[in-house]
């Protein structure tokens, strides 16, 4: 049995209460979990930001016009000591990790993409749907100007914890 100690860290997000919740499927669900696999670590959030700028949700070919990106993400980290009746120094570290919106760029295209493209593409890859008012049309263009982007909220239930044993020695 554990006993909780935590500490909470939420960066870069709104208050996910605030949104809607969207449908998720697992195919999201699964493309989350591997593209995050492979993600830095929260400790350096600079390379992290890089990296989820840089490289998309993974994705077959079926539409290489249209990417999925997380843009944005809240990170909550967790402590838990093991019972006192264990004397190691050891602790359960919990990280959770939630996108707070997603953006869908055009690939390589300054125009945003047409709406039965973009319908067709969310439904095929990723078995979700969104309505036009769901998808936010941003001015600038994505990373490194890699395509016009349009954000939604990602759904709330899109979420992955990875959990780590800490040794403390005194």
């Amino acid at each position: 049995m554990m006993t909780g100690q935590s500490t909470s860290t939420v960066t870069d997000s709104e208050n996910t209460t605030d949104r809607p919740e969207r449908a998720m499927s697992m195919k999201l669900q699964q493309g989350y979990e591997q593209l995050m696999a492979r993600a830095p670590g929260a400790a350096f959030p600079r390379a992290r930001q890089l990296y989820l700028n840089k490289y998309s949700f993974p994705q077959s070919q079926t539409s290489p016009d249209l990417r999925l990106f997380v843009c944005d993400e809240a990170l909550e980290e967790t402590i838990q000591e093991c019972e006192k009746d264990d004397k190691s120094d050891r602790r359960i570290v919990t990280l959770t990790a939630r996108p707070g919106s997603l953006a869908l760029v055009h690939w390589q295209q300054t125009e945003p993409a047409e709406w039965n493209a973009i319908q067709h593409y969310l439904q095929e890859t990723w078995e979700c749907t969104l309505n036009p008012a769901d998808l936010c049309a941003q001015q600038e263009l994505w990373f490194r100007d890699s395509g016009h982007q349009m954000r939604f909220q990602a759904p709330t239930s899109l979420v992955i914890q990875q959990r780590s044993i800490l040794s403390l020695k005194e």
